[in-house]
């Protein structure tokens, strides 16, 4: 039985250029989703009226 772990910290510091690649792929994806976000500037809104008649 082998007592080694699966450790992603050393997996990380040994393939440093996987890594940096890895983050700015995932920096790149979160400005381009940000980017092409919906924007309501004027959302819609409903304005109840009421009309109240009397004699």
């Amino acid at each position: 039985m082998s007592n080694q772990r699966f450790n992603l910290s050393a997996l990380a510091v040994r393939n440093s250029s996987v890594t940096v690649f890895l983050i700015v792929l995932i920096f790149i994806a979160g400005l381009v989703s940000f980017v092409k976000l919906g924007r309501a500037e004027d959302p819609a809104f409903t304005i109840k009226v009421m009309t109240i008649v009397t004699a």
